[in-house]
């Protein structure tokens, strides 16, 4: 274990640690909580774009349809970023003989720090969930649409003609 985990954890359950500076394990479990807290706010906005994604598709709106496409690749380049953040606080919170994992974390931590980031892990999983739902609903959408441009182009591709 650590030597950060194990100042988290000698720590008695609700006890202040106002008057001195904060320790450094209380720092990275801050950081981490606002990290899944940026992350949640994060995949709210991702899953209000793939929504505005799968309408401009419906519309068969080209030109939205491609800002969109680079307005989510920027969301998901800044989650990427993020998620590495939250595995170098795991790192040093876990110490590196442990496969960094909030799930981990959270068996390691007293129910009254882990309580909280549970809960918002679980948020962050639900999220991360939806929105790979919805991305497939649109890959399937946009998908069948170019297929249906090609019958009507007659390009249509033959999956099982000889060649």
């Amino acid at each position: 274990m650590s030597a950060v985990m194990s100042a988290v954890m000698s720590t008695p359950t609700g006890a202040a640690v106002r008057p001195g500076p904060e320790s450094a394990a209380a720092l990275l479990l801050r950081q981490l909580g606002e990290g899944l807290r940026q992350d949640l706010a994060a995949y709210d906005g991702l899953r209000q774009l793939l929504d505005q994604q799968f309408n401009a598709a419906l519309q068969h709106d080209a030109a939205r349809m491609s800002g969109l496409a680079d307005d989510i690749l920027t969301q998901v380049a800044a989650l990427d970023v993020q998620r590495a953040r939250r595995r170098e606080l795991l790192v040093a919170l876990l110490g590196s003989a442990i496969e960094p994992s909030v799930r981990a974390l959270l068996q390691r931590l007293p129910a009254s720090l882990a309580q909280p980031l549970a809960v918002q892990w679980r948020a962050l999983e639900q999220a991360l969930t939806s929105c790979k739902a919805l991305n497939l609903r649109n890959c399937e959408l946009i998908t069948e649409q170019q297929a249906l441009m090609q019958q009507l182009l007659g390009r249509e591709e033959h999956v099982y003609a000889q060649r």
